[in-house]
């Protein structure tokens, strides 16, 4: 399973408001955005998760939530642009956005892109008071593993398969506070990625210094301390 990243410029750029920015070149007469793949509805901003562990077939589709109303990529070159709702980087205008089923449509929703369905999922959610509110995985997860983002490597440093303490730490997670408008990525760097029981994945960057999984989770130091000690014991 590869680990998934964000840059620290997206997430910096996330902080001001303009998620979708993931970075820009001058030209002679006008600015070339790159933008990352993301919609935004209800004021949630979700990102594609390009590593969902399989991909998802029309029976994982709930009902039509919402259509995209404007398409930014070629569309859009202002750097300072703010993302509205209805706002799409790749969709096309009128796309139709679906929601998933057995998740909460304020953390899964997905599109027909490129032939597939892709799955967004919650990045920024001002209403966002703990992880439950970013996560709907809460009875899900069978396994977590841990990707060093250091390197290149592939293969975990550790798999959490216990389940009493898949349990714990997912409960933990999803209690914890959130606070989204920090930006400490300092010190070591991980990805966890939560295997969930209908084969899909979740993929989070986690920085144990900072005690935040992505984005702006601040996990207690029973988490901290679970995760350093699976990491040295490779996950036993």
């Amino acid at each position: 399973m590869k680990k998934q990243t964000l840059s620290a410029l997206v997430v910096a750029v996330s902080l001001l408001g303009s998620i979708g920015l993931s970075g820009c070149s001058l030209g002679q007469s006008h600015v070339h955005i790159d933008w990352v793949n993301f919609i935004r509805f209800g004021g949630i901003t979700y990102l594609a998760n390009y590593h969902p562990g399989r991909d998802l077939q029309p029976a994982d589709l709930g009902a039509q939530f919402a259509t995209v109303r404007a398409s930014l990529a070629d569309n859009v070159d202002d750097p300072n642009y703010q993302t509205r709702d209805g706002d799409a980087s790749y969709l096309a205008v009128g796309a139709p956005v679906y929601r998933v089923q057995g998740y909460a449509p304020t953390f899964r929703l997905a599109a027909e892109q490129s032939g597939k369905f892709m799955l967004f999922e919650a990045d920024t959610n001002p209403r966002a008071k703990t992880g439950a509110d970013l996560l709907d995985i809460g009875g899900k997860v069978r396994s977590i593993d841990v990707f060093d983002n250091s390197g290149t490597a592939t293969a975990p440093l550790a798999t959490l398969a216990n389940a009493r303490l898949v349990v714990t730490l997912t409960a933990q997670l999803l209690a914890a506070p959130v606070d989204q408008t920090r930006m400490d990525a300092s010190g070591p760097q991980y990805s966890l990625t939560f295997l969930l029981a209908d084969g899909t994945d979740v993929v989070r960057s986690y920085f144990p210094k900072a005690r935040e999984v992505e984005r702006g989770i601040l996990v207690p130091d029973a988490f901290v301390a679970a995760l350093a000690s699976a990491i040295k014991g490779n996950g036993k």
